[in-house]
């Protein structure tokens, strides 16, 4: 992960400068955000690793993969805005958001599901 996490700046020889990113929350700037598909599928794929990561898969797991995984796309952002080499925008982190809670709410339906079960095993 943190080979992943420093890939960005190491295409530019970590040549860092003050990140400036778009930070205005409207509907123009999420419109065009939602549409990235690539990001929900792998930032989902990432939630369910991280949660994966944990002894116990319950809501305090879920909790932490979740917040773990908008921390990684707030972190990508910045660095794309640090390196100028991408479109530093606060809205491309809900696509990130989007794909966790779209892996993550399954799962937890599924906990919760096998926790009725458990509780009343012959209905």
């Amino acid at each position: 992960m943190i080979v992943a996490v420093m890939r960005i700046p190491a295409r530019t020889r970590f040549h860092l400068v003050a990140p400036a990113c778009d930070t205005r929350l409207t509907l123009e700037n999420a419109e065009p955000s939602l549409t990235k598909v690539p990001h929900m599928v792998l930032f989902g794929f990432f939630a369910l690793l991280t949660a994966a990561q944990f002894n116990r898969l319950d809501r305090r797991a879920l909790y932490w993969s979740f917040a773990a995984t908008a921390l990684l796309g707030l972190v990508i952002e910045l660095e794309e805005g640090a390196t100028r080499t991408g479109n530093c925008r606060i809205t491309d982190v809900l696509p990130d958001i989007v794909g966790a809670l779209a892996a993550l709410l399954p799962a937890a339906a599924l906990i919760v599901s096998i926790r009725a079960w458990r509780a009343n095993p012959g209905s």
